[in-house]
C-alpha cells in the first residue's frame, strides 16, 4: 500500500512539473490539461488510507515531492499573476463596451 501512495505522489509531482513547464512557456491550454491530470491524481490520493506506514526512505521521498510541488505551485502562481491581470483588463473592457452599447443602442 505504501508504494501505491508514493507512486501517486510521484505522479502528482510529475503533473505539477508539467504545469510549471506549461506556465513557463505561456502554454495556457497545456497548463489546463496538466492541471486536470493533477486534480484527478490528487483525488485518487485522497481515496487512499491516511495512515499508510512508510519506511524512512519513502517518507523522505514523500516530503521531497511535497516540497517540490509547493515550489512548483508558488512559481506557477507567480507566472499566472500577469496573465490573470491581463484577462481581468479584457473582461472589464468588454463589460464597459457592453454597457455603452446598451446605453446608446448600438
Amino acid at each position: 500500500m505504501g508504494s501505491l501512495v508514493l507512486e501517486l505522489y510521484e505522479a502528482i509531482a510529475a503533473a505539477s512539473g508539467r504545469m510549471l513547464e506549461a506556465a513557463r512557456g505561456s502554454d495556457w491550454d497545456g497548463l489546463l490539461a496538466a492541471e486536470t491530470d493533477c486534480a484527478r491524481l490528487v483525488e485518487l490520493a485522497r481515496g487512499q488510507p491516511a495512515n499508510v506506514p512508510l519506511g524512512a526512505p519513502e517518507q523522505r521521498r514523500k516530503h521531497e515531492l511535497i516540497r517540490r510541488m509547493l515550489a512548483d505551485d508558488a512559481e506557477i502562481r507567480a507566472r499566472l499573476q500577469p496573465r490573470m491581470a491581463q484577462l481581468e483588463q479584457l473582461l472589464h473592457a468588454a463589460d464597459r463596451r457592453r454597457r455603452v452599447e446598451r446605453s446608446y443602442g448600438e
